[in-house]
């Protein structure tokens, strides 16, 4: 023998309107509702149109429908679990919702028309990153390595060999004097000193870049 017991889907989706039909029948208002079991006129309203997820939780929910169903001689038992099944209902269809939503937008996102132009949005600021890039290679001063000698060098010689390297493409002076770079870049020249302090001044140049510029101090001793 089947002890299945049918329950009517309708009367799940009428639970808020029993409410209010049983409400009504009695000639109440909500402020007559809200007198008599303390429950603010704004939770009645909602628990009259059904929208649970609203109000504060579960355990209000419940405690409120028994206070109703008691004042408007409602079988208690019945509202909650009315109640009851209606929450798993807006569970489900909440889920469900949720799940086309996302599903809605990765379809959307994977539309042809959006991945061109996502791509063109990539393609467009890669181009404008390599620019900047370029411009900021162009226009940043080029190294310049000293190897010899140090700064605040100290000697006793009347000449002395400075050795260093730059970029290739740099135009080198030192106290405003071209010198040659080979194909590396190095370069090597001899500095005739006076007696005292020696000031050199090292600059390097691309051709639209900023100057990078080394002073040298070298003291020669008697």
């Amino acid at each position: 023998m089947n002890n299945f017991k049918s329950k009517k889907i309708g009367k799940v989706h009428n639970l808020a309107n029993r409410l209010k039909k049983a409400r009504l029948e009695k000639g109440m208002s909500l402020n007559d509702v809200k007198k008599e079991i303390n429950i603010q006129k704004k939770y009645l309203e909602i628990l009259e149109q059904g929208d649970y997820e609203k109000l504060p939780g579960s355990v209000y929910v419940r405690s409120w429908l028994k206070l109703y169903g008691n004042l408007l001689e409602l079988p208690v038992s019945e509202l909650l679990e009315d109640y009851k099944t209606q929450s798993i209902v807006n569970k489900k269809l909440q889920k469900i919702t949720k799940e086309n939503n996302k599903e809605s937008i990765y379809n959307n996102i994977l539309k042809p028309k959006v991945v061109k132009m996502v791509i063109t949005i990539f393609i467009f600021f890669g181009l404008l990153g390599y620019l900047a890039w370029s411009i900021n290679n162009i226009l940043k001063p080029p190294y310049i390595n000293i190897i010899e000698p140090s700064n605040n060098h100290k000697t006793t010689d009347s000449i002395i060999t400075i050795f260093g390297n730059t970029m290739p493409e740099s135009q080198l002076t030192i106290n405003n004097e071209i010198i040659l770079l080979d194909k590396e870049g190095n370069f090597k020249k001899e500095i005739n000193l006076m007696f005292g302090l020696n000031y050199l001044e090292i600059n390097a140049k691309k051709k639209y870049s900023k100057i990078k510029e080394i002073k040298l101090n070298i003291l020669r001793e008697k």
